[in-house]
C-alpha cells in the first residue's frame, strides 16, 4: 500500500467518525445558557395565561348571549300570548251564561302558566300615572279623585320579571287642570260683574 493510499485512508476515517460523532451535552453550568430557556419559559407561559383569559371570556360572553337571546324568545312568545287573554276577558265581559265560567277557567289556566314563566300583571287602577309602565290614552275628569290617578285601565299591561313586556294602556285623571281653569273663569267673571255693581 502506498503512502498516498494510507494518507487518504486517515483522511477518509476521520471524516467517518466527524459524522457518526456524538454530540456532546451542553454543559448547564453556563448561566446565559438558562437565563435564555427561563426567559422563553416566562414568556410561553405568559402567552397560555393570554389564550386561557381569552378563552374564558369568550365562553362567558357566548354563554350570556345564548341566555339572552332564549330570553328575548320566550318574552316574544308571550306577548302574542297576551292577544289571546285580550279576547279572553273581552268575550268573559260580554258573556252572561254558564260559557263564562269556561272562559274564566281557561283565563285563570293562561294567567297561572304565565305567572310561572315570569309574566305577571302591571296593576295601575287607582294608581298614579307612570310613564314607564303605562301608556295613557285618554284623559278623564274626576273631581272625587287626584290628579295623575288612573281611572280605568282600556288594556292591561303586564311584567316579563323586571321588564315591562308589554306597557299598559290607560285613563288618566287631569282634575286640577281642569279645575284651575273653571276657578280663573269664576274669578274672571266675579271681578267683572263686581266692576259693574261699583259703577
Amino acid at each position: 500500500m502506498t503512502r498516498k493510499n494510507i494518507i487518504c485512508l486517515k483522511f477518509l476515517d476521520k471524516m467517518v467518525f466527524s459524522m457518526f460523532k456524538i454530540p456532546e451535552k451542553p454543559s448547564p453550568s453556563k448561566p446565559a445558557d438558562a437565563s435564555i430557556a427561563d426567559a422563553k419559559l416566562l414568556e410561553l407561559m405568559e402567552t397560555l395565561q393570554r389564550v386561557q383569559a381569552d378563552f374564558e371570556n369568550y365562553r362567558k360572553r357566548a354563554q350570556n348571549e345564548t341566555t339572552i337571546n332564549y330570553t328575548r324568545g320566550k318574552a316574544a312568545a308571550f306577548k302574542d300570548v297576551l292577544g289571546i287573554l285580550d279576547t279572553l276577558d273581552s268575550a268573559i265581559s260580554n258573556e252572561k251564561n254558564g260559557t263564562r265560567n269556561a272562559l274564566e277557567n281557561i283565563r285563570t289556566h293562561m294567567l297561572h302558566i304565565l305567572s310561572q314563566n315570569g309574566v305577571k300583571p302591571i296593576h295601575t287602577l287607582g294608581k298614579i300615572f307612570d310613564p314607564f309602565t303605562s301608556e295613557c290614552l285618554l284623559q278623564g275628569n274626576d273631581s272625587q279623585q287626584e290628579e295623575d290617578v288612573v281611572l280605568e285601565e282600556l288594556q292591561r299591561g303586564y311584567f316579563f320579571h323586571e321588564d315591562v313586556l308589554r306597557p299598559a294602556k290607560v285613563k288618566v285623571n287631569k282634575r286640577i287642570e281642569n279645575e284651575k281653569t273653571n276657578e280663573k273663569n269664576d274669578n274672571q267673571l266675579t271681578n267683572h260683574s263686581g266692576g259693574t255693581n261699583h259703577e
